[in-house]
């Protein structure tokens, strides 16, 4: 106990700095002295926390008001809804703690409390104590709120804090197990990578089978006042035994591979809320370490010329898949997003949506050309390449862009508008595809010698921009030959200009 007594307190003062902090933005701090001081910050608190109960009182009206009128099919979705929260932390907490270490250390963590005689126990109990109380609380929240606005449909019997209650057992014993597993996982010498698949796929089962027996249990079953209590009680005792489990495990974990696990994290503390560093910055940094402490898989295939560039851009996305999922939502969301602008399928407000879809979710269509920049960026491999900045970028491009073009079709032939010539919107599709790729391109380039960068941002307001006067006014084999044309300026944009690596 006085390790963890000490653990307990190491993080109180970790809250006080970060509180601290936080009321150095409204200009006081918790260390500075004065009368004048302390009145101003209890001014300032004040503030916060009258704006605090202003949203959760409107909060709970917008709920109250949402269920009024609900029925009993409605209130059993929003309990199934509720009460699948906890399976989902499971899956998320337990996968994560089986691929990398659920005990997260800073550099003065292994410094000073890894590599001290802090029982490795005290320090798993408060690490998972501490991320299973965030977790309850959070789930306490939405159950307390769902059992409002189940209690103001009429339908359900048992008072929010009981829902809240069991909400919260429930995943407070979620994210123990997960932890679980890990700790399990850094026990056993002997444990390879197939039992991390196997426990990966565990979770997944088990949430997807917990969801499951959510959606075929009967609406009256889950809105029994009882169902809420016998949860609860069943956590409580799941958790007791999890507990126990940890206890016993803990000791037995090897720390000197929990700190070789934290080197990313640890060096990841440093960039805060506000660093000064971009965010993509710094994700691009987290990206590359972790593919640097990879397993290299498969081989570059022997080709020469463009089809090395080609099999070199589909193997960096194997190696580095952290990004085929932005990568396919390129696919499946923006691009069919844009063409069904074009179809006029949801007026000119859907052009707004398909411009943000453009502007602000970039990682996709970056992650399409990320081996054409990193080609650019790097001077040793970029100077002893014989391709232009456009031929690169088509080639280092085609694997991504053929995929995601594949995906855009399929998407759009399901959700075109009735009537539309399914050539056209599939012509279409291609060509928004190509002009945010080409989009890219300008990334690379500045306008002439010496004169101002281009960016990615710049292609895809004047394909957005450029569409959306054409949708106005020209029927449909003219706006393929206007998005045609769009598409062929970007090019000769990237063609032209004078390359500069960013």
């Amino acid at each position: 106990m006085r390790d963890v007594s000490l653990l307990l307190w190491l993080r109180a003062r970790h809250a006080r700095w970060t509180l601290n902090w936080f009321m150095h933005l409204v200009g006081a701090g918790v260390e500075d002295g004065g009368r004048a001081e302390r009145a101003y910050q209890l001014y300032a608190v004040g503030i916060m926390l009258a704006w605090f109960a202003l949203m959760a009182s409107a909060l709970v009206s917008a709920v109250v008001g949402a269920f009024a009128l609900a029925d009993v099919g409605v209130c059993a979705l929003a309990m199934r809804v509720a009460l699948a929260l906890p399976a989902a932390a499971l899956a998320w907490v337990g996968i994560a703690a089986v691929r990398g270490t659920p005990l997260k250390l800073s550099h003065p963590d292994i410094a000073y409390l890894a590599a001290s005689p802090v029982s490795a126990r005290a320090l798993v109990g408060t690490a998972v104590s501490v991320q299973a109380t965030a977790c309850a609380a959070a789930a306490g929240v939405v159950g307390w709120l769902a059992g409002v606005g189940l209690e103001s449909a009429g339908v359900f019997a048992v008072s929010p804090v009981g829902l809240a209650l069991a909400l919260a057992a429930l995943a407070g014993v979620s994210v123990a197990v997960g932890w679980l597993a890990g700790v399990v996982r850094l026990a056993s010498p002997a444990w390879r990578r197939r039992n991390t698949v196997l426990c990966a796929l565990g979770f997944a089962a088990l949430a997807v089978v917990w969801i499951a027996a959510l959606l075929a249990a009967p609406a009256a079953a889950l809105l029994d006042p009882a169902t809420p209590v016998a949860l609860a009680a069943g956590a409580a005792a799941s958790g007791a035994a999890v507990a126990a489990a940890l206890a016993v495990v803990a000791p037995r974990m090897d720390m000197t591979v929990v700190i070789e696990e934290n080197a990313l994290h640890a060096d990841l503390c440093r960039f805060g809320m506000l660093s000064p560093l971009d965010p993509t910055v710094i994700a691009e940094y987290q990206r590359r370490r972790r593919f640097a402490d990879r397993t290299v898989r498969f081989s570059l295939p022997r080709r020469e010329g463009r089809a090395a560039l080609v099999s070199r851009a589909a193997l960096s996305h194997a190696r580095q898949y952290d990004g085929i999922p932005m990568l396919l939502m390129h696919g499946a969301l923006v691009v069919p997003l844009g063409v069904l602008a074009l179809l006029g399928a949801g007026g000119p407000a859907l052009f707004l949506f398909w411009l943000m879809a453009m502007v602000m979710t970039t990682q996709g269509v970056r992650e399409a050309t990320r081996p054409f920049r990193d080609d650019v960026r790097n001077r040793l491999v970029r100077d002893r390449l014989p391709f232009g900045v456009l031929e690169l970028l088509a080639f280092d491009s085609l694997p991504a862009f053929a995929v995601t073009t594949l995906l855009a079709c399929v998407v759009v032939a399901v959700s075109a508008p009735a009537g539309t010539s399914m050539p056209l919107a599939l012509a279409l599709a291609v060509l928004v595809n190509a002009g945010s790729v080409l989009g890219c391109g300008l990334d690379a380039v500045r306008l002439f010698p010496g004169g101002p960068r281009l960016c990615y941002e710049y292609g895809a307001l004047a394909l957005v921009g450029a569409s959306f006067a054409l949708a106005l006014f020209a029927p449909p084999p003219g706006i393929v030959a206007g998005v045609a044309l769009v598409c062929v300026v970007i090019a000769l944009a990237v063609h032209n200009g004078a390359e500069c690596a960013r």
